[in-house]
Formats: C-alpha cells, sequence, structure tokens
C-alpha cells in the first residue's frame, strides 16, 4: 500500500515565554527523533510574517490591510501509511502543551492531479 500525504498545520494562540519557548525547543526535538525513529520523514515549513492578503472583487484584484490569519505559524509535512499514524504523530507534538493547535490534512499534489486527467 502506498502512503498518503498528510500536513500538520500549526497554529498558536498565544505568545511564549522565553523559558517556555527554551522548553518547547527541546520537547520539539525529542518528538522529531521519536517519528523519524518511526521511520516517517518530516519537511517542516515555518512561515515568516504575513506579506499580503489579496483577493478579487468585481474582477480587480484587492489588497486588504487587515490580517486574516496571523496565528498560522507552521506546516509540516509527511508521508504516513494511514490517517491513524498521521493523527498520532500530532496528538504526541509537545506544541499542544504550549497554546498550539494542530490540525493534520491529507493533501495531494496539483501536478499529481493535473497528470491524472
Amino acid at each position: 500500500m502506498r502512503p498518503k500525504h498528510y500536513a500538520l498545520i500549526f497554529r498558536s494562540s498565544r505568545a511564549l515565554t522565553t523559558e517556555e519557548l527554551k522548553q518547547r525547543q527541546v520537547e520539539i526535538a525529542t518528538w522529531v527523533k521519536h517519528v523519524t525513529d518511526t521511520g516517517i520523514t518530516l519537511d517542516p515549513r515555518s512561515l515568516g510574517e504575513m506579506i499580503a492578503v489579496l483577493s478579487a472583487e468585481g474582477g480587480k484584484v484587492i489588497s486588504h490591510s487587515e490580517v486574516m490569519d496571523s496565528a498560522l505559524s507552521t506546516m509540516v509535512f509527511f508521508d504516513a501509511p494511514d490517517k491513524d499514524q498521521a493523527v498520532n504523530i500530532a496528538q504526541i507534538h509537545p506544541g499542544l502543551q504550549y497554546g498550539v493547535s494542530v490540525e493534520v490534512r491529507e493533501w495531494t499534489s496539483p501536478r499529481e492531479t493535473a497528470t491524472q486527467v
């Protein structure tokens, strides 16, 4: 059975203290080792400051000054045999103890979808 593609999407709900940041970093390193020891390769992406929010209205591209989702901070891509393992990887992430919510989503490449048509 071919593994499926998953993403963990992290949204923070609060600022962390300096001590919490240090401790979280240690705990995340332990989580990464645990997950990679199971044969899963993690491909994380930390998101920087939002640069622009754009939408189309009446045929024109509009730039919005308000921030729509500033809590979105990190995405981690990986392959897993099934959704249960993907959810387990999210459930043991230490960020949950530091005011972070973690979404688990399956994803497909638009390139793969285009070649199947």
